[in-house]
């Protein structure tokens, strides 16, 4: 499993230089047990997935070949809940649709 973070990554209050270094620990696949990673689904359905990071280190995890784009990074759970809900507030409702994939569509 790889991981791509987004150019909109959202945090909650984490500063630049601590980001980097949570970004590169994951990327590297070390050991970070207080991380949330808020991620677009690893399936079809969905709108945001969050995991506890140990959690995608999991052997069934690890066997997915499909690149994982983190959109968020949290200190705990209620954090991630957090992120989503700031993230479903900045995308918008449209007609009762939430075009989470369209917002996150750009490059990264």
């Amino acid at each position: 499993m790889t991981y791509r973070f987004h150019n909109k990554l959202y945090t909650d209050g984490l500063s630049e230089r601590k980001i980097k270094t949570i970004c590169k620990q994951v990327q590297k696949g070390k050991i970070k047990l207080g991380i949330f990673l808020v991620t677009l689904p690893l399936v079809e359905e969905g709108l945001l997935e969050i995991y506890w990071y140990p959690e995608l280190l999991q052997p069934v995890y690890r066997k997915i070949k499909q690149e994982v784009c983190v959109v968020g990074i949290a200190k705990s759970r209620e954090d991630a809940y957090s992120l989503v809900e700031r993230i479903i507030k900045d995308v918008g409702c449209n007609d009762g649709n939430i075009s989470i994939a369209d917002y996150f569509k750009e490059s990264t």
